[in-house]
């Protein structure tokens, strides 16, 4: 007799999966020119930020987002889990479609009330 397990997924992989979702959906930009140059476009909807990346680019990069009025968010998964979940090898991501984002940012809120860290 066999008894089937519910797998849960931990919420840092739904959000790495969602992000590689994205990735394939043409949706992510990886680099901080990139990145910063569609935030000042008007075409970023979220900034991502990797735990490993230098405080400096940090600093820059949400000086980009509080000019562009978008959320600028540290993920709590180095350079190469991020690089391995998008195909992009980057410390800095930017989201350009508002569904994904809203969907990542429900997700960072959904790990704060389970005490959990993840975005």
């Amino acid at each position: 007799m066999n008894r089937w397990k519910r797998r849960w997924v931990p919420m840092a992989d739904k959000v790495l999966s969602l992000l590689g979702l994205a990735r394939r959906a043409g949706k992510v930009l990886g680099g901080f020119d990139l990145c910063a140059q569609a935030a000042r476009d008007g075409k970023a909807r979220l900034l991502l930020a990797a735990a490993d990346i230098s405080g400096k680019t940090y600093k820059n990069l949400r000086f980009e987002a509080e000019r562009a009025k978008i959320p600028c968010v540290r993920v709590e998964a180095p350079m190469a889990e991020l690089g391995k979940a998008c195909g992009v090898r980057a410390g800095v991501l930017a989201v350009t479609d508002e569904g994904f984002s809203k969907a990542l940012l429900e997700l960072k809120e959904a790990v704060k009330r389970e005490g959990g860290i993840c975005l």
